[in-house]
């Protein structure tokens, strides 16, 4: 479902990005895609460690100055300069036009879906901690069935 909504928001991110910033096109999709796995990964460490009330503060007013999208943003453009080699001043502009606006979305799309509590946040969030425990536990070079195939030669 998070998956869902992050693809969703991904254009409208770029258009937000274009209207606001002087952000280079060809750099808008690999922008996009860094604050969506930046925003995705803040929310399952915080699922992770069970603080959804972490995740319940970005719901509502106020929820782009919580401080939980404080270290979203601060995360934003660490990645930005880290992976694509931005300049920070640049990354700044970038982190306040795109994390208020994927809080925004997200309000909305918890809103669409029913969620307004920490079981609602629950729900919502359990397809992600799914697919992060199915990839590092179950598949790939390090997970559990990547490893025994790898012993019984698959």
């Amino acid at each position: 479902m998070i998956d869902e909504f992050l693809k969703t928001i991904k254009s409208g991110l770029t258009d937000q990005l274009t209207a606001k910033s002087t952000v280079e096109s060809s750099n808008l999709e690999g922008i996009a895609n860094v604050v969506a796995d930046t925003f995705k990964d803040g929310m399952l460490d915080k699922v992770k460690k069970g603080k959804l009330g972490d995740i319940a503060d970005l719901l509502g007013d106020g929820g782009s100055s919580s401080p939980f999208a404080g270290i979203i943003s601060n995360n934003v453009v660490s990645n930005l300069i880290s992976k694509l080699g931005l300049p920070k001043d640049i990354s700044n502009t970038i982190a306040t036009i795109a994390v208020p606006f994927i809080i925004e979305k997200f309000n909305s799309f918890a809103s669409d879906k029913g969620v307004s509590n920490k079981e609602g946040i629950g729900d919502l969030m359990g397809d992600l901690v799914k697919s992060s425990i199915k990839d590092k536990f179950l598949e790939g070079k390090g997970g559990l069935l990547g490893g025994l195939g790898k012993k019984f030669g698959f």
